[in-house]
């Protein structure tokens, strides 16, 4: 089970790398190809944007350590806000400033972290079991960017 979580958690980083990557693609499309691509960036940023969520589950069952589950959360927690960066553009366009910065930031820790979930993979022990505190960690962030992401009620 362990070897299998370890392999499921090198899967979700990585496809969340290519994820970014393809965002990425998607704001040249908006940029370069024409405006009406915009909605493409924009849609999927929504996607992306809980998208380390899966991954951050599937590190503590693949029991990746304290510094991975760590990394992994910050993660999460920075994925969150970029699109939240762009949003506020209208009302303070100083703070959206930092959308892109965000996004790059996001993209090395997502390689920093799809790294160590695939040196994790290489390992024959199945190592320390999550701890509670952990997990605890894991269910935190887990719950508050869920919840902070539902639509409020209009």
């Amino acid at each position: 089970m362990v070897r299998g979580a370890r392999y499921l958690y090198a899967a979700l980083a990585w496809a969340f790398v290519a994820g970014v990557i393809l965002q990425v693609f998607f704001i040249g499309l908006g940029l370069f190809v024409g405006p009406e691509n915009l909605a493409l960036h924009v849609n999927f940023g929504w996607l992306l944007h809980q998208g380390p969520l899966p991954v951050l589950v599937a590190a503590a069952l693949a029991r990746a350590g304290r510094i991975q589950i760590m990394r992994t959360a910050a993660l999460a927690v920075l994925v969150f806000f970029v699109p939240i960066l762009a949003a506020v553009r209208t009302d303070l366009p100083l703070v959206a400033a930092f959308h892109p910065v965000g996004a790059v930031l996001a993209f090395w820790l997502a390689t920093v972290v799809a790294w160590g979930a695939t040196r994790l993979t290489r390992m024959t022990d199945a190592g320390a079991p999550t701890t509670r505190l952990q997990w605890l960690l894991v269910a935190v962030v887990v719950v508050i960017l869920l919840v902070l992401g539902l639509p409020s009620p209009d």
